[in-house]
């Protein structure tokens, strides 16, 4: 193993496979059977929990904006600044080139695609998928068993219930007047059991509630009732869904 930097002060299993140029921080705490591939960096304070795959060239407790000024100020190395906490949970799959922030709470069983992005002040329950580009711009409550497919984009303070499957590109936004007025950033609310097609957009603030389906394409404005089939643009309800649904 070529060029691998670990500070004396991470407490690592000896069961840890770690690969070439990987770079471990101070306060970082690794356990169990924990893989680390080629060009891993993790800093802060961060906890990886017993089984979890990272894959190459992944970072993990990325330095928020406040805390590379510090940084820049102090002139230290990154691996020496105890940010935040990260905590990534057992048996999780990181795949390669993704961006995971300090502050942020990663449980069981989760896996991300490739190159994702995941900003500060984050939760994401168990049994969750985040998928190849997808972006999580901070802020963000994400529940148990979500499936987040290839390229969604979910926004600073927006929140996410259990059982969600959030197609392939679908956006969620925040800002209702794109700095053209003065607006509290607030991301939607999607509840339980909701599915949202490919390429749908919703806008800021509003709740798409418990079971609703957004067909692709669709554009939501305004508030949806239970259990809604919402297509076209502006969006409006097509049908309730139907009981022998899943």
């Amino acid at each position: 193993m070529d060029n691998i930097m670990i500070n004396p002060d991470a407490k690592i299993d000896d069961s840890v496979f770690i690969d070439d140029f990987v770079v471990i921080g101070k306060g970082v705490t690794i356990k169990s059977d924990v893989y680390l591939s080629k060009g891993v960096k993790i800093y802060g304070r961060a906890l990886i929990k017993s089984g979890t795959y990272v894959g190459e060239n992944c970072i993990i407790g990325h330095p928020q904006r406040i805390h590379l000024k510090e940084i820049i100020g102090a002139k230290k190395k990154k691996s020496d600044f105890e940010s935040p906490q990260v905590e990534i949970g057992k048996n999780c799959t990181i795949r390669a080139g993704t961006i995971i922030y300090s502050e942020v709470s990663i449980e069981t069983n989760c896996q991300t695609g490739h190159n994702v992005l995941i900003r500060e002040k984050t939760a994401i329950a168990e049994n969750t998928l985040i998928g190849t580009n997808s972006i999580i711009d901070g802020n963000v409550s994400i529940g148990r068993n979500v499936s987040i497919q290839t390229g969604v984009y979910i926004p600073p303070f927006s929140v996410i219930g259990n059982n969600v499957f959030m197609g392939p590109y679908s956006k969620l936004t925040n800002d209702k007047y794109m700095m053209r007025k003065t607006y509290d950033l607030i991301g939607p609310t999607i509840e339980d059991n909701v599915s949202l097609g490919a390429n749908s957009i919703i806008f800021p603030a509003i709740k798409i509630r418990f079971g609703t389906i957004v067909g692709a394409g669709a554009v939501v404005t305004k508030d949806t009732n239970e259990k809604e089939i919402i297509i076209g643009n502006p969006g409006k309800m097509l049908k309730k869904v139907p009981d022998d649904w899943k």
